[in-house]
């Protein structure tokens, strides 16, 4: 019991000053600067296949963003939709010049919705690429504050997105909640380790890069196919000489779908959890405290007095508070706080399901289109 009681409190130590750390940082905003006179000219670019529920929702919140539209370019590259995705995109076209649809060529080597995006971004105009999905709402401030992250030498900012009901016949619950609160927290651990100098990752959602960062790493052609494109990108990047930031902003945060069932949930966990696979060694030593402690914290109920169990939780659960509050305060979220609790017990199982994720299957399912990854990752 002695050596489990030191263990338990070396690896809840590590996790909580873990935690401050990246706490002092998501209060810390990077280095900004003042938008010039004469604004950017920026592409905003979208991957879609099959999303005629969602586009038209994505467009409307597109046109309506605090930008001239002479200096504005919204490419939706459409990755062979079978439904009437480009069709609604064409009418959007036709009514808002500055809106273009591309159908992105299905016989070059790039696959997935990587390839999607490498095409829309060779045919950009713009000195800054905006990415973001198809069944995402973003905010009409998006492209001028994240704007003025772009000092001279940073080379991608990432930004908060979080699931959001978008369809207003509906109401955020507990399922949607729960999924917002662990947005959250994983975009909250990745911003806040950004701020102290070690970025480890972003969201494809909500993404911006200079077109000649792009183009410097090889885009999209020089990278090895990942089932997580953006992760790859955000890989690539970081191993080039631009500097990536992720400041938490409300004014740079978008939205995007819940997962409306826990199969839908599971079939998104399994694919980030597999794309992740290709990450460094410190991402996996990361990952493993991260289940070493969730682990600890469980065992200590059956191996150590319950008073020092219930503090061995509660010193968990304000390690993970220290992440999930900043990020709620400073994007108007507070209401989210009273699903904590919930969102643990997910974490607990989000957690424990990793392995057997990793274990036993490697097959993902994506848009329609099968993903065999032990071949992938084999070729």
């Amino acid at each position: 019991m002695t050596i489990f009681l030191a263990i338990t409190i070396a690896l809840l130590a590590f996790y909580l000053v873990q935690s401050c750390l990246f706490y002092w940082g998501l209060n810390r905003l990077p280095k900004h600067r003042k938008l010039p006179d004469k604004l950017p000219f920026v592409s905003v670019v979208v991957a879609a296949r099959n999303e005629e529920q969602n586009i038209a929702r994505t467009l409307d919140s597109l046109v309506e963003i605090d930008y001239p539209h002479d200096r504005l370019e919204i490419i939706i590259s459409d990755g062979a939709s079978t439904d009437a995705t480009p069709n609604i995109v064409e009418d959007y076209a036709r009514r808002f010049p500055f809106v273009h649809l591309h159908r992105a060529d299905q016989n070059r080597k790039i696959r997935g919705k990587a390839n999607a995006v490498h095409q829309a971004v060779e045919r950009s105009k713009g000195e800054f690429i905006f990415l973001t999905d198809a069944d995402c709402i973003v905010q009409k401030t998006w492209i001028k504050e994240t704007l003025k992250f772009f000092t001279d030498d940073v080379g991608l900012v990432c930004g908060i997105t979080i699931p959001k009901e978008l369809d207003k016949t509906k109401r955020d619950n507990w399922f949607s909640a729960m999924q917002s609160l662990d947005w959250c927290y994983i975009l909250g651990v990745s911003s806040g380790r950004a701020s102290v100098g070690f970025p480890i990752g972003g969201i494809g959602n909500n993404f911006t890069f200079r077109k000649q960062t792009y183009q410097e790493i090889g885009g999209y052609e020089n990278i090895k196919f990942s089932i997580t494109e953006d992760f790859a990108l955000f890989q690539a990047i970081l191993k080039s000489r631009w500097k990536i930031v992720f400041p938490t902003l409300y004014e740079t945060h978008n939205f995007t779908e819940p997962m409306q069932t826990a199969a839908d949930l599971y079939a998104q966990k399994k694919r980030w959890t597999l794309g992740g696979l290709d990450a460094s060694a410190v991402h996996s030593f990361f990952a493993l405290l991260m289940f070493l402690v969730h682990l600890f914290s469980l065992l200590a109920f059956g191996l150590l007095p319950i008073e020092i169990a219930l503090s061995v939780l509660g010193i968990k659960f304000i390690a993970d508070f220290l992440i999930v509050f900043p990020v709620l305060k400073k994007l108007r979220e507070m209401w989210l706080l009273k699903y904590f609790l919930l969102f643990e017990l997910y974490y607990y199982a989000f957690v424990f399901l990793v392995p057997v994720v990793i274990g036993f299957s490697r097959n993902v399912q994506w848009k329609g289109i099968s993903y065999d990854l032990s071949k992938e990752r084999a070729s």
